[in-house]
């Protein structure tokens, strides 16, 4: 999986910013290595791709099935899940609903050459709306590309299932939307991403990639 290697220029301004806004949230900062960050996914179909296939299963489950879809193809691009067949997809662990997922994506990207540019320029709701028009996105697997694709700075994927019991884990919060919630995510702006990030890595100690 190809990445930037470089670390995204507002991070260690947003570093600062939260330390001072989130007393809690500091101290997991400071327990992170600071040579870990937001890796961002070159690639757009691939980070799709990969969101997909990480809906609704664990971490771990979701590598599996990409270690064995990466040794089918050299790599996932629109072309080479458009030309592999669905026995072969259902063979590396995917669903049938998530091949028809990918099977659509892929043909969609093929039919529509400037589908990623043309995303680019919009706002984060915008995106997520055009997004959610393909069968099999929904409003977290936007907000994945939002976060590993366009490096955008202030994302809370409020349907993320690992966010939300890190959140109510590190806060002693027993409803993420609350009114103590919503003041705590109200000082992460304008970048919750960041935030985001490091309460997901509360949870899960390997850097989270799509």
């Amino acid at each position: 999986m190809e990445k930037y290697n470089k670390k995204p220029e507002y991070w260690e301004r947003a570093k600062k910013i939260l330390r001072n806004n989130d007393p809690i949230l500091s101290k997991i900062i400071s327990a992170t290595p600071s040579n870990q960050y937001l890796t961002i996914n070159k690639k757009p179909f691939e980070t799709l791709a990969n969101a997909i296939i990480g809906q609704q299963i664990s971490v771990m489950a979701a590598a599996s099935i990409l270690r064995k879809l990466n040794s089918k193809i050299p790599s996932i691009s629109a072309k080479n899940i458009n030309k592999l067949h669905h026995m072969t997809l259902k063979s590396c662990g995917l669903s049938r609903q998530k091949i028809l997922y990918l099977k659509i994506l892929s043909n969609m990207c093929i039919c529509k050459p400037t589908l990623f540019t043309d995303l680019k320029h919009l706002s984060n709701n915008d995106i997520i709306d055009e997004l959610t028009k393909l069968k099999g996105i929904g409003e977290w697997t936007a907000q994945m590309y939002l976060i590993f694709q366009l490096n955008r700075q202030d994302v809370v994927p409020m349907l993320d299932i690992g966010f939300i019991n890190s959140f109510k884990k590190i806060y002693k919060i027993n409803d993420i939307k609350s009114k103590k919630s919503e003041q705590i995510l109200q000082s992460w702006k304008p970048y919750s991403t960041v935030a985001v990030w490091y309460i997901w890595r509360v949870i899960d100690p390997d850097v989270v990639q799509y």
